[in-house]
């Protein structure tokens, strides 16, 4: 098959997406003729590397179908990533033209709790463009099952599910020490979405026990919209600073090391697509304490990978504690997240969705 992947990405390593899109586009042309195609001038030295070959604006100007390189002036069917990008898009007009099926993948911003998260300017360019455009998609990608429950609330369209996925890592975490616990989060510094409020509130409401098992947590990430000095103002009034600490973003071999010196990766987000800094610390054999917005809290707990929590601080409070009172499982915990990573193989993925695209491209025909 021929696919073209449309995106707009910044290039900010701290965002998900440009982590996650990079390592889907590659895996897929390993078994599949790819173009992929940024809709700005952004480009990283590795987007075209290592198989990889990303083109932008840059490259292609126009930003139209028609000046795109054989075959993927008319290719047989289209990748979209996100979806609130391409207001006005003349790309998305030509795909539609043409009568090519095109298939968006919206991580997350059509589930509920997105929708309602700067709701006013959402509901605007949904009515101005966005209604029409999804409508006018072949199908919708969900990321997790959960993700596309709650989207088909609004978004009627067929949809299925393939999630993110992972290539294996060299190093994995075996031995956890019974002294203290130390855990990471690696994300975005963002409140509302991640959930950090309802973390620091629990943890506030244990610190005592926490101190007792020499519990420790490093966030790293961004600041994003004053939000580390929020954090920090509630975790000094609190006096918690001895429990936890928040770094800069860590990315390539730095990011590396904070996994390979983590016992449990914490994860607390209120609303999620199918989180890569998830799935990446269960590629290291790291237990994870996720809340259900992850929409991965099930599975981790199906493996006995970790611990789920509810999107509340009293649901979060006794994942803590059930974490403190299982330390000495921690490598158990570890291994069954290897177990649940393999799940998440790069090229069984590409498999499956070569299958679902290929479904879509011949009822078109």
């Amino acid at each position: 098959m021929n696919i073209l992947f449309v995106s707009h990405m910044s290039g900010n390593l701290w965002a998900g997406p440009n982590n996650s899109i990079p390592a889907q586009i590659k895996a897929q042309s390993r078994i599949d003729n790819v173009f992929w195609y940024n809709l700005n001038h952004n480009k990283r030295p590795e987007w075209s590397e290592n198989g990889l070959n990303c083109m932008n604006l840059s490259d292609y100007p126009t930003g139209r179908l028609r000046d795109l390189p054989e075959p993927f002036n008319h290719p047989d069917i289209v990748v979209v990533e996100q979806c609130y990008a391409y207001l006005f898009c003349k790309l998305i007009k030509d795909i539609q033209k043409a009568r090519i099926p095109y298939v968006i993948i919206p991580r997350s911003a059509f589930t509920k709790q997105a929708q309602g998260h700067k709701a006013l300017k959402k509901r605007l360019g949904n009515m101005l463009y966005f209604n029409r455009m999804v409508k006018k998609a072949a199908a919708i990608h969900y990321l997790t099952e959960e993700e596309k429950v709650t989207s088909e609330q609004q978004w009627g369209n067929y949809g299925y599910v393939i999630p993110n996925g992972i290539f294996p890592q060299e190093v994995v975490r075996t031995i956890f020490p019974l002294d203290r616990i130390r855990a990471s989060y690696i994300g975005r510094i963002e409140i509302y979405q991640k959930g950090l409020d309802l973390l620091l509130e629990a943890i506030i409401a244990v610190k005592s026990e926490l101190r007792n098992v020499n519990f420790v947590l490093n966030l790293y990430g961004p600041n994003r919209e004053g939000a580390v000095e929020v954090l920090e103002r509630k975790v000094q009034e609190n006096g918690i600073a001895d429990i936890v600490t928040f770094h800069e973003g860590v990315f390539g071999k730095d990011k590396r090391e904070v996994f390979l010196n983590t016992d449990v990766f914490v994860m607390t987000s209120r609303f999620e697509g199918h989180p890569m800094g998830l799935i990446e610390a269960l590629s290291y054999g790291i237990p994870c304490l996720a809340t259900q917005g992850t929409y991965m809290a099930e599975k981790i707990s199906g493996y006995e990978a970790g611990w789920m929590a509810g999107n509340d601080v009293e649901s979060v409070k006794r994942a803590l504690r059930s974490m403190m009172a299982e330390k000495e499982r921690f490598a158990v915990k570890g291994a069954n997240a290897l177990k649940l990573a393999s799940v998440y193989s790069w090229d069984k993925i590409a498999q499956k969705t070569h299958a679902e695209l290929e479904k879509i491209v011949e009822s078109y025909k």
